[in-house]
């Protein structure tokens, strides 16, 4: 009976140790990457304050990349280079099918709105009013486009104002570049282009830090609503860091975290917070992501009939599963 008493008081211990793991138990230092969504630079100083928080709250040295390349900061995720990350809900899918990476948390705006909006825009004085002029028009205006990477700037348009009007931009528009949301905003105020992709927390920050600015803009089409940004880290980092992460951010500008400062959270898109999330936010943007896949296949015109066939059933099981990890995480 004593041995047993033994036993039992042993695994206790141990359970205790896992659970209420000690600060000396963490890693000495973390890397987290960021999606410049304007410069670098301006995003680093916006998120640089909570990220000095952070390393406050865990004790840990704290290193940030920065970059307008979304795949950059997903392959610092599955190289483990980079261990915590801001992404975009596509750039996030990409890290979540590697299964090295997971979402933990979701941006929460001050407004307590669930998500944003892609947008097109024109020049103010542009005689483009709506998205059927362009429709109407082929041949006939310039387009810049977003990082592929991008949810609202590259993949929502693609599909809800392009795909869906069964049409595709490189035979829509004369000229077509790539920029990100802050070249694409600066293009249409200079006047450079003639529409570009853009989204709501872009215009919604122009107009109050530029109100002068953001009345050269005119939004001519706007998506369906996308899910707020999601926060993820790589799933092998240990329990006890896990942890520590989740606690920080979900905490973070709420009266029970001391180290947060609500002001600071509004200079990142004009947050409150951030709130428990799972991969199964990314279930309506795989769905998208597999509908662009399977119409370009259809009219490619390089492809056989039996390329096709094949093209299809990888498309179709590659997204079953998918689609099937996703929903799992509701269960988490």
């Amino acid at each position: 009976m004593k041995i047993l008493q033994k036993i039992f008081l042993v695994l206790c211990s141990m359970a205790a140790s896992c659970v209420f793991a000690r600060d000396d138990d963490l890693p000495k230092q973390l890397t987290i990457g960021l999606i410049a969504t304007t410069t670098a630079e301006d995003t680093q100083k916006r998120w640089q304050p909570v990220i000095d928080d952070f390393a406050k709250y865990t004790k840990m040295q704290v290193h940030v990349v920065v970059s307008a390349d979304y795949n950059k900061i997903v392959a610092g995720l599955k190289s483990n280079t980079i261990q915590v990350a801001w992404l975009g809900n596509k750039a996030a899918l990409d890290a979540v099918e590697d299964r090295q990476s997971t979402i933990f948390a979701q941006m929460v705006k001050k407004d307590g709105s669930r998500g944003y909006n892609s947008v097109l825009i024109t020049p103010a004085n542009s005689p483009i009013k709506s998205l059927t002029d362009i429709l109407a028009d082929k041949g006939v205006y310039s387009f810049y486009d977003g990082d592929k990477g991008s949810t609202s700037g590259y993949l929502v348009p693609a599909y809800y104002a392009f795909a869906k009007n069964k049409v595709e931009p490189e035979r829509l528009f004369k000229k077509i570049t790539v920029g990100n949301h802050k070249k694409n905003l600066q293009a249409v105020i200079d006047g450079q282009v003639d529409v570009a992709t853009n989204n709501t927390e872009e215009l919604d920050r122009l107009k109050k830090e530029a109100p002068e600015q953001f009345n050269k803009v005119r939004v001519i089409w706007t998506s369906p609503l996308i899910s707020n940004d999601p926060l993820l880290y790589r799933k092998d980092l240990p329990a006890a860091t896990k942890g520590k992460i989740e606690e920080f951010f979900i905490t973070y500008g709420k009266p029970k975290n001391p180290a947060s400062q609500p002001n600071l959270l509004q200079n990142i898109l004009d947050l409150s917070g951030f709130q428990h999330s799972t991969d199964a936010q990314l279930k309506p943007i795989a769905d998208l992501i597999m509908f662009g896949l399977l119409r370009s296949n259809m009219y490619d015109a390089s492809l056989s009939a039996v390329q096709k066939q094949k093209a299809f059933e990888d498309i179709t099981i590659r997204f079953g599963k998918l689609s099937t990890t996703l929903e799992m995480a509701r269960l988490r």
